[in-house]
């Protein structure tokens, strides 16, 4: 009849003298699963499925990032809404900041799609070689997408800048001789003077 002190002890006098036993800790023992199987027995035909779905997984996770940027541009737009069209150090700022992330984000867009692409790290091709596999870059849709989004968000920024009056929009603004456009009214506190 064992007693409690025998449950808890074990021997290692039954193990093998081999370096590379694997030996389990005290009370548990390796429980294969029949029902799954083993890496060492994994068929190509899965290795191949679970390629396919990550690859799947990877393009859906590129439109969501490509997609992401659509998102921001009304709440961006109601921002240079609410900053007013008066040149002051906010309305600019916010302005500027617009510009510069857009041009940013669109020169680094191969930089943002490069964890989604299906190659090595370090192996994108550059250059030429880049323009010339980019037909075939299963990427290009989502890349085109997010270089769009950004295109947006660039043309709200400079709708912006036309709207403060920073654009030269008139032939005043190019050339020295030409009279500045006259304002035909203005308007102080409820009171209206013509100009004329």
């Amino acid at each position: 009849m064992p007693t409690a002190v025998d449950k808890w002890t074990f021997t290692l006098a039954d193990a093998r003298p081999s370096r590379n036993v694997k030996l389990d800790p005290p009370g548990f023992a390796e429980v294969q699963d029949a029902s799954r199987p083993s890496k060492k027995t994994q068929s190509a035909e899965d290795q191949s499925a679970r390629d396919t779905e990550l690859a799947n997984l990877k393009m859906k996770k590129a439109w969501e990032t490509a997609i992401a940027v659509g998102k921001s541009i009304p709440m961006n737009a109601f921002m240079l809404y609410m900053s007013g069209n008066s040149i002051q150090i906010f309305s600019v700022m916010v302005t500027v900041m617009m510009l510069i992330n857009a041009i940013k984000a669109i020169l680094n867009t191969n930089t943002v799609f490069e964890r989604f692409s299906s190659r090595p790290p370090g192996t994108a091709p550059t250059g030429i070689s880049a323009l010339l596999s980019l037909p075939s870059d299963p990427l290009v849709y989502p890349k085109l997408v997010y270089v769009l989004m950004q295109c947006g968000c660039l043309a709200l920024g400079v709708w912006k800048c036309g709207a403060m009056g920073l654009l030269p929009t008139t032939t005043s603004d190019w050339l020295a001789f030409m009279e500045p456009k006259k304002a035909l009214e203005h308007a102080f506190g409820g009171v209206t003077w013509s100009a004329i």
